[in-house]
């Protein structure tokens, strides 16, 4: 019996020697608890994409998010090896496609591609009840040529303070093509607020509202300015103003609405891309480094982008990316009450 104490106290005294010198006995030990551990899997990171890679596109073909997010994933395809498959989901400003891409699987193969406008508008708005803080933003890359009100070239009025006017003296006649609950939605919004008297009327996304400006089936619309260019170039349409905070490159003599008297009416559109929330840090850091790599260094891309876009190729950080988007919903936001 005494010698089957004596070996039970030796071995609990082991045990607290070893359990001594991997807890409290090595300071050390303790590091791995203060040691932040860095972020996303740089393993699994540095072999992706291993397959295809999915590209929900927020707006339809012929417009200039779908333009550019195509240039884009035919590059990045390029430069990753790896297909980039762009598939457009349309509707509802965008909300429709970015309603599925934000429940979609976070592996890092589906990311959607949008415009800040309506990603911000949409919130705004009411139509969804999510923002950009839904995803996990991988990059901003690149600027609109700009949002451009235009009316059809035979029209009477040819200044921003002659069509209000038209509109006051035919209050509801004069039909104001828009795509609801986006940016243009707001801009329709501002525009009304300033005196105008639109019929107001959905008439789909940006190539779809030139169409129907074009058949006569709406008196004025609001498109990006690439999407107008042909038509403006044609006499087929006439620009009124321009919705950004500056003119126009390829408009320089086209007011801006706020030098028309719209004082509240800026939008700066520019093209995003986003990961459904819980992407891996590590491949979205690795994505948005490819981005920057072809924005802003491919000179081949670059100038494909300057002659469509009529801006310099300009991309974000993923830090930087959020803090414009932040900035976006906040203006946006600030006028939700009028676009409820």
């Amino acid at each position: 019996m005494k010698k089957l104490v004596s070996v039970t106290c030796i071995i609990m005294l082991l045990i607290g020697v070893l359990a001594g010198c991997t807890s409290g006995g090595n300071q050390s030990a303790a590091a791995p608890e203060e040691t932040k551990a860095p972020e996303g899997n740089s393993e699994a990171a540095a072999s992706w994409p291993e397959k295809p890679v999915n590209i929900i596109m927020t707006h339809g073909a012929g417009g200039d998010t779908d333009y550019n997010g195509r240039l884009l994933s035919k590059n990045l395809e390029a430069k990753l090896g790896k297909p980039f498959v762009v598939t457009n989901v349309t509707g509802g400003n965008g909300s429709i496609a970015m309603t599925q891409g934000k429940d979609t699987n976070p592996d890092g193969y589906t990311f959607v591609v949008t415009n800040t406008a309506a990603l911000s508008a949409n919130e705004a708005s009411g139509l969804v009840d999510f923002g950009y803080n839904a995803f996990d933003p991988v990059a901003i890359y690149g600027k609109q040529s700009g949002e451009v009100l235009i009316v059809k070239g035979d029209a009477s009025y040819n200044t921003v303070e002659e069509l209000i006017a038209a509109t006051s003296d035919n209050p509801g006649k004069i039909k104001l093509g828009i795509s609801m609950g986006g940016a243009v939605y707001a801009a329709s919004i501002m525009i009304e607020r300033s005196g105008a008297q639109f019929a107001v009327v959905d008439a789909g996304d940006g190539a779809d509202r030139m169409a129907s400006l074009i058949g006569g089936h709406v008196d004025a619309t609001i498109v990006p300015y690439l999407t107008a260019r042909e038509y403006i170039e044609n006499g087929d349409v006439k620009p009124m103003c321009t919705l950004m905070s500056t003119r126009s490159a390829g408009m320089p003599d086209v007011p801006t609405a706020q030098e028309a008297g719209i004082k509240e009416l800026v939008i700066d559109t520019m093209y995003a891309v986003l990961a459904p929330k819980g992407t891996d840090p590590a491949i979205i850091e690795k994505l948005n480094a490819a981005i920057q790599d072809i924005v802003l260094k491919d000179e081949e891309y670059g100038k494909t982008y300057l002659e469509f876009n009529f801006q310099k190729p300009w991309a974000l950080s993923v830090k930087d990316s959020i803090t414009e988007l932040d900035k976006q919903r906040e203006h946006f936001m600030s006028l939700s009450e009028y676009l409820q």
